[in-house]
């Protein structure tokens, strides 16, 4: 677990150093504010491009080795950035830090959970969540502290060295591919690969769900600094309350499932995410974010737990939760940032966000029809034999 842990905060710290420093850098460089926009859209497109061939990725290299090459895929174009000040250089440096950033995420969720069984999952599938917590609250702002500075030099230099405890947490993890149990879609068959995307169908409510959920997230972590003053201060509540959040729910989900602890998380994420709306009641709105990030980390644990219950224990199929959790999370994400703008310029924050919020309760309310149906045909079906 350790060396889980290690990588995780030196990943996303260095991920999240970089986030805030390069659209300054970008803009510094002559690229402008679409150049900057641009090298982040790239960052993500390769994360989402290359996350579906990890499962395969990690039959062939193994856990230590395919969490070292994302930490030298993360790291390395760091080190050439100094001299890069072109925008194609620029997008191709993004490009390679977002292949390394798409298996380096999946890697972590998977393996960690892989050390496990499903009764403690929930707590080791926590502390994770709460060093990747921490790791965004110290690299976010450090990387705008130095771009303000025009620090980059030794931002990317920060951001190469975080990307070392990559390596340093990758020997943490045992030399074996997986833990024995059934052959599963690691073995490189395309029907049992094809058996293990269909075993994901049951959790598609709560991968909606997690969607939704990241939706949400884009959306408040977006435009929250453009419509109220109080934003940073807004922003750091939501962060800190979401470490809190991930370590403490995990022994709820070991002790009472994923399911129990996803409907009110849900509904706490909602009526964070609606008080958005409060940009001009500063106490108001500190509230409510505070509850969104309550919410919202412990949707994270319960959905990725919940998917991951999904396979059972087969490490093929853990490798598959992984990666479809991975992408409703940069999916959803994506969706907020891109989705929210015209509804504020329409709208505004009373618009924006409640609709946000709205949207976040049908999906579960979706999720909750197709759990009990499910169950009806299940019952129906024992009944039956």
């Amino acid at each position: 677990m350790a060396g889980a842990l290690i990588a995780a905060f030196g990943g996303f710290a260095g991920f999240n150093l970089m986030l805030s420093a390069m659209p300054a850098y970008a803009v510094r460089s002559g690229a402008g504010p679409s150049g900057a926009g641009a090298l982040t859209a790239t960052l993500m497109a390769a994360t989402l491009v290359v996350q579906p061939f990890t499962p395969w990725l990690f039959a062939r290299l193994g856990r230590r080795y395919s969490l070292a090459m994302s930490g030298a895929l993360l790291g390395l174009p760091c080190l050439v950035l100094p001299a890069a000040s072109t925008l194609p250089a620029l997008t191709g440096l993004a490009a390679v830090r977002g292949l390394g950033f798409g298996v380096f995420v999946v890697a972590g969720v998977t393996f960690t959970a892989e050390l496990f069984p499903q009764g403690n999952r929930g707590r080791a599938i926590g502390w994770y969540g709460a060093v990747v917590g921490v790791a965004g609250v110290l690299g976010a702002p450090l990387g705008i502290a130095l771009a303000r500075q025009e620090a980059y030099a030794l931002a990317f230099a920060l951001a190469a060295g975080t990307a070392v405890l990559v390596l340093v947490g990758s020997f943490g993890f045992p030399r074996a591919v997986a833990p024995s149990g059934p052959a599963g879609p690691r073995s490189g068959n395309p029907r049992t690969l094809h058996g293990g995307w269909r075993s994901l169908r049951p959790m598609t409510g709560p991968l909606m769900v997690e969607t939704a959920s990241t939706t949400a997230y884009g959306v408040v972590f977006t435009f929250l600094p453009l419509t109220a003053s109080a934003a940073p201060e807004a922003l750091l509540a939501a962060q800190a309350s979401t470490v809190l959040s991930r370590l403490g729910v995990g022994w709820l989900i070991d002790r009472y499932g994923g399911r129990r602890v996803l409907v009110p998380a849900v509904l706490v994420t909602s009526l964070g995410t609606a008080a958005g709306a409060a940009s001009h009641q500063a106490a108001l709105l500190l509230a409510g974010t505070f509850l969104f990030g309550a919410g919202f980390g412990a949707v994270q644990s319960a959905t990725l737990v919940l998917a991951m219950q999904a396979v059972g224990d087969r490490p093929g199929g853990l490798g598959l939760a992984g990666v479809a959790w991975n992408v409703a999370f940069d999916g959803g994400t994506g969706i907020g940032s891109l989705g929210g703008g015209p509804l504020l310029s329409l709208g505004g924050p009373s618009a924006l966000f409640p609709a946000t919020a709205a949207v976040l309760a049908a999906f579960l309310l979706h999720d909750l029809r197709t759990a009990r149906l499910r169950d009806s045909k299940n019952c129906g079906f024992e009944r039956d034999n």
